[in-house]
Formats: structure tokens, sequence, C-alpha cells
């Protein structure tokens, strides 16, 4: 790290950073208008840096918990496109035989313990976890995504007080789009500084430019090698923005006509990393060309076999319930 990323890091982030733009755009602009899914989706068009920094500084062990913005982190820790899209279209091959839909995405064989829409629901979760690991001493860390506006919620200081009082091997990654829904973070929060927070715990917290992929890649790999050698949490609150709205029918009435929306646009991730590469000859426009074209027909061949995949049975409703405690 110590001499900067090399130009196979830079395009293996790069191609990453298309793969979930293509695959949200997928769901925006031709699945969603098409009436293929049945409710709402939330994408995570303008945040790719973020999770595709912290899911390569992770190890493929590390667990993973998210939030109802998750098809992106599902995607970045290997789940096939094509299951992940039967699973939002509702599928018989989705990741969950379709019965959990576009935020309760899940994948145990990949430690990804799934989304939950619930907000900051994950964040004590994560702390459970977090214990189980250090007791197992297996060498595992954790690391949860959620967004600023969970932050205000009672789980996420209940939370954060005991992973610190217990020394939790757990990242909890806050990924600051501006918006809990369509409440401004600075109508929210009295604290500005989110990551300040953490000192109330007596944790570190940092504050990471979330539209530079390299930046958050270095910023969690350090945090993870705190909480995997020595077993402390750390707080990271990664500056983003959501292009689209909190979801797929949202009318973003709320966003100020002052907003200055083009200068966050100007700092898209993927336009920064690929003008970075352009610009120091790592990557021509042919080759730019090239990747784009390439995840997008595998993209487009992964959502054709998804929409093919036939739908559940009624009987299989019945299917992977379970019920604790017995009587009539």
């Amino acid at each position: 790290m110590a001499g900067g990323p090399s130009t196979e890091q830079l395009l293996g982030l790069y191609a990453d950073m298309l793969r979930v733009r293509f695959f949200e755009e997928k769901i925006d602009k031709e699945l969603f208008p098409a009436g293929l899914i049945r409710g709402l989706t939330h994408l995570y068009i303008g945040q790719e840096a973020t999770g595709v920094g912290v899911i390569r500084a992770l190890e493929p062990r590390d667990y993973v918990l998210t939030t109802h913005r998750g098809h992106g982190h599902c995607l970045l820790r290997g789940s096939p496109p094509a299951r992940i899209f039967a699973e939002i279209l509702g599928r018989r091959d989705g990741l969950c035989r379709g019965k959990g839909g576009s935020m309760h995405l899940c994948d145990m064989d990949l430690s990804l313990i799934g989304e939950n829409p619930v907000v900051a629901a994950s964040i004590p979760i994560a702390a459970g976890v977090g214990l189980a690991c250090k007791r197992l001493k297996n060498g595992r860390i954790v690391g949860d995504f959620f967004g600023e506006g969970a932050m205000n919620n009672g789980a996420f200081h209940e939370a954060l007080n005991l992973a610190a009082l217990w020394d939790l091997p757990v990242l909890f990654l806050c990924e600051n789009n501006l918006y809990a829904i369509s409440v401004p973070v600075g109508e929210a929060s009295a604290v500005k500084d989110l990551h300040l927070r953490a000192q109330a715990y007596g944790m570190d917290g940092y504050r990471v430019d979330g539209m530079d992929v390299w930046g958050v890649y270095t910023a969690v790999l350090r945090a993870a090698h705190v909480a995997r050698h020595e077993s402390r949490p750390t707080l990271l609150v990664f500056d983003t923005y959501r292009f689209a709205g909190h979801h797929t029918a949202d009318s973003e009435q709320y966003r100020s006509k002052e907003e200055p929306v083009q200068v966050f646009r100007e700092r898209d991730p993927i336009h920064l990393l690929e003008m970075r590469m352009l610009d120091n000859c790592w990557l021509d426009v042919d080759e730019v060309a090239e990747y784009r074209l390439r995840i997008r027909e595998e993209l487009d061949e992964a959502c054709a076999r998804a929409e093919a995949a036939p739908w559940p049975e009624p009987e299989e409703a019945l299917e992977g319930v379970y019920v604790e405690g017995g009587g009539a």
C-alpha cells in the first residue's frame, strides 16, 4: 500500500463499480418500468465506491450485514448476478428461492448474513456476530453497512456501547448519503461530523471520502487490521450521495433547487477513477468501451436467465418456515 495502488488493483475496483452500476441501471431502466418487480426497490447508484472499497478490504471469511440498499454489497460479495436478479424478480432460482425479494438478499455460503430493511436493525446483530467471533476465536471480523439515519436510532447507541465495552471485532460502516429517506442529515443530527460520535464510546471513528474507492479501501483495510488483530471496533462514516431517489418510485421533491446535485454528479466515483486511469495512461478509451460492453453483456445474460427461471409453486411457501415452541 505504501507505493500506492497497482494498475491491476485499480482495474479490479473499476470493474466492480461498473458491475454494480449496470446491475442497478438494469433494474431502474428495464425491470421496474416493465412491471417485473413487485413492490419497490432501493438503488445503490452513486454509492458504488463505498461498497467496492469495503468488500475488497474484507476477507472472504468475514461476515457482512447490510440494509435495504444492499444489491451491490451482495453482488460484490460474489453472489451470482443471475441468482440476485432471480430473487428480486421472485423466481425460484433466487438466493432465497424468490421469497425474500429485493430487501432480504442473503447468501450464507459467502458469509453474507444479508440485508435487513428495518432501519438500524442490523447494527445490534453485527455486535452479536462480533461477540460470537471473539468467543470462537475464529479470526473473523464483521462489517455492517447502514445509513446515517440509523445513527439516530437507539439500537445504534446500544450496539456501539457494547461493542466498545466488550472489544468486539466489528466495523460499523455508515454510508452518509445525506438523506434518511427525505430528511436531510442537517435536520436530524445535532452533531454534523458524525464520526465524532465514536468518541462517546471510547471507539475510533473516521470520516472518509466515500467517492474515492481507493481511499475507502485503504481506510477499511486499516480498521480491519485493528478489528482482526486487536479485537477493537471502529466507526467509519463515508461521505457519499445517492444519485437516484430513496426508492424506484421516489419523486425526490425534498431535494431543493439550490442543492448542488451536479456537483455530486461531477464526483461520480466511476468517473473519478476512470479519469485517473486515463490521465495516467493505465487505460485508454477503447479499453474503457471494452470494459463497459463486456460487463453490460454479462449482466444482460444473467438477467435473461433470471427472467426465464420458473416461479415458485404455491406449496413452497411453507418450506423453510420455522416456528419456535410447541402447543396448539
